[in-house]
């Protein structure tokens, strides 16, 4: 019997796995497609430009236009694919209920599953605010906690938040589009340190054996921070003026300073949620988990561990560090960017140095380019070949035969014709 096409659309939420997820589906891509499951990406961002142009989305009010079209592409691979596709990015979370009406309709007549891993918010909101600061956000975590918790909608990463990771509100969008059974619920273990079990538990829903990958040789790129790296970083949000575009924030300060020199400080104190937060999101946090009970969802994993943990002694206050702890973390990232920045300038010394050695033969063929034209097209081509063969060995060997074939060639009748006079000869010879 053959198995149903089938389509799951993994929609979020941020910040619960979903970057390991889907560096496994990406990593391991040309496997699973043996199993007769298709990850439709050729580049590992395709899924996150297919989302935002699914929802025509901007960020800080730049549009991507390079994300134009991707959605259809990208569906209209997995409804060409006879079995089982996965399309995965957070973002799609975001998603209005009309959108998601659009995503699932553009599949068909594949059968569409829904597949949200949700986290509890706990962990949730000082993971959200730190990536949110490295955003842009110049707020502190009280600052922002304060904004999130009046739902104040004056900026597009406050709105955000709850568009994609309130869970009852983002499952009643994307779940009036399908059947409640196809709206599969992951919930993300309370041990961070567990990322196998996640890709285990998605593994189950998509109908993949999960030991059939091994997720662990996948590197998480989206780590947590130190408290003094995000204080770092919000800090120089504080002093970002006009003259840095929102692309180029992200290339700089996301980019070079967060992924490629932050993210390696060793964490000694990753932010946690505040005491005083706790009773509010306990509160919340039973309300949705009391909604999800009777929605009929597939739920993989338990509701319970949406439920925080009630912060111990040790936790780390988001907005604790220090001016010693900063300034020292400062110091120890303008070190690696120093050090970076003189390997470029070695690089661009090496780069010059080698434009200087093809300088010469630049100007030769620019020179050959003004002397070739006007010349017949067979001409042309000679001479084309004449200069490659002064720096390419085997064109060189070619045009050499090729010329002792033509000698040869241009000898023959003469020696066809010596022939003939020795036969001549011969012939009046025996006469006389």
């Amino acid at each position: 019997m053959e198995r149903p096409q089938r389509v799951f659309l993994h929609i979020g939420a941020p910040k619960t796995g979903t970057t390991f997820v889907q560096s496994v589906l990406f990593h391991f891509r040309d496997a699973l497609r043996e199993q007769g499951v298709l990850y439709p990406a050729e580049r590992y961002d395709e899924h996150f430009f297919a989302a935002v142009d699914l929802q025509d989305l901007d960020f800080s009010g730049e549009p991507r236009p390079e994300a134009a079209g991707t959605w259809q592409t990208v569906a209209t691979r997995a409804r060409s694919w006879p079995g089982t596709s996965i399309i995965s990015h957070d973002v799609f979370a975001g998603a209005s209920q009309e959108q998601a009406a659009v995503a699932v309709t553009a599949l068909a007549p594949a059968q569409v599953h829904v597949v949200f891993t949700a986290r509890d918010l706990g962990r949730q909101l000082p993971s959200h605010w730190q990536e949110d600061v490295k955003h842009g956000q110049r707020g502190t975590f009280a600052e922002w906690f304060t904004a999130i918790e009046r739902r104040d909608e004056h900026d597009w990463q406050l709105r955000w938040f709850w568009q994609v990771e309130e869970i009852p509100e983002v499952l009643r969008r994307w779940g009036a589009a399908v059947p409640p059974e196809r709206v599969h619920l992951v919930t993300v273990p309370h041990d961070d340190g567990r990322p196998d079990e996640l890709w285990r538990r998605f593994a189950t829903v998509i109908g993949v054996d999960p030991f059939s990958v091994n997720a662990s040789e996948v590197h998480n790129p989206n780590t947590s921070l130190d408290v003094a790296d995000v204080e770092l970083v919000r800090r120089l949000n504080g002093l970002r003026d006009d003259g840095l575009t929102q692309a180029e924030y992200e290339h700089t300060v996301k980019g070079l300073l967060v992924h490629e020199t932050l993210a390696h400080h060793p964490v000694t104190r990753r932010p946690g949620l505040p005491r005083d937060c706790f009773p509010h999101v306990l509160a919340l946090s039973q309300q949705w988990v009391r909604q999800l009970e009777s929605a009929g969802y597939d739920i993989v994993g338990d509701l319970a561990e949406l439920l925080p943990v009630a912060p111990g002694d040790g936790a780390t206050d988001p907005d604790s560090a220090t001016d010693a702890e900063v300034a020292q973390t400062a110091a120890g990232a303008l070190y690696a960017v120093l050090l970076q920045l003189r390997q470029e300038r070695r690089n661009s010394a090496s780069a010059r140095d080698e434009g200087g050695r093809l300088r010469p033969r630049l100007e030769r063929a620019e020179t050959l380019v003004a002397e070739h034209e006007g010349l017949p097209h067979w001409e042309r081509i000679k001479r084309t070949v004449v200069e490659i063969s002064r720096t390419s060995p085997p064109v060189e060997r070619a045009l050499d035969l090729y010329r002792r074939a033509r000698a040869r060639r241009r000898l023959l009748p003469l020696q066809r014709r010596d022939s003939r006079a020795d036969r001549d000869t011969e012939v009046r010879g025996d006469q006389t």
